[in-house]
């Protein structure tokens, strides 16, 4: 592989990580609840159009082409911006896993495991627009949980 091919890989990577915490930052959401369902429709939508970089940045960091501690640290970045906007927004904390070190984490693995369910044709995006409005339900409930 030429050193060119992984300067791409890691421009892509940079963009993804860019792209999402524009996605985030840019989510004028008053509430939690607006924003979560926000999020969830604009992923679907995101990961639909960028499947193919985002394959692309996932198959590298397989081949160890991508170095572990770069790719954490990436989604980590885009965790923190996460985790930021759902506190600033439950300012009457009804949701105390929000206020954990990992309430954001929650929401990705939500979305994300679903992604991989795309991914792997177990749901269309037609069907997880669909399903939404239930995700959204459980994301938030699951968010109630204090720990």
């Amino acid at each position: 592989m030429s050193a060119r091919m992984g300067q791409e890989m890691d421009e892509i990577l940079s963009r993804l990580e860019e792209d999402y915490v524009k996605a985030v930052k840019g989510n004028e959401s008053g509430n939690v609840e607006d924003f979560v369902e926000k999020f969830l429709y604009d992923s679907w939508a995101y990961n639909e159009e960028n499947m193919d970089n985002i394959k692309s940045v996932l198959s590298r960091y397989t081949r160890k082409e991508i170095h572990q501690s770069t790719f954490s640290g990436s989604f980590n970045e885009m965790v923190g911006h996460l985790q930021k906007k759902l506190k600033e927004l439950d300012r009457d904390k009804n949701y105390p896993a929000l206020h954990t070190d990992y309430g954001a984490s929650v929401v990705v693995a939500f979305v994300d495991g679903l992604i991989i369910q795309y991914y792997v044709g177990v749901y269309s995006i037609d069907q997880l627009k669909n399903m939404t409005p239930a995700f959204k339900r459980l994301i938030l409930e699951a968010l109630t949980v204090e720990t």
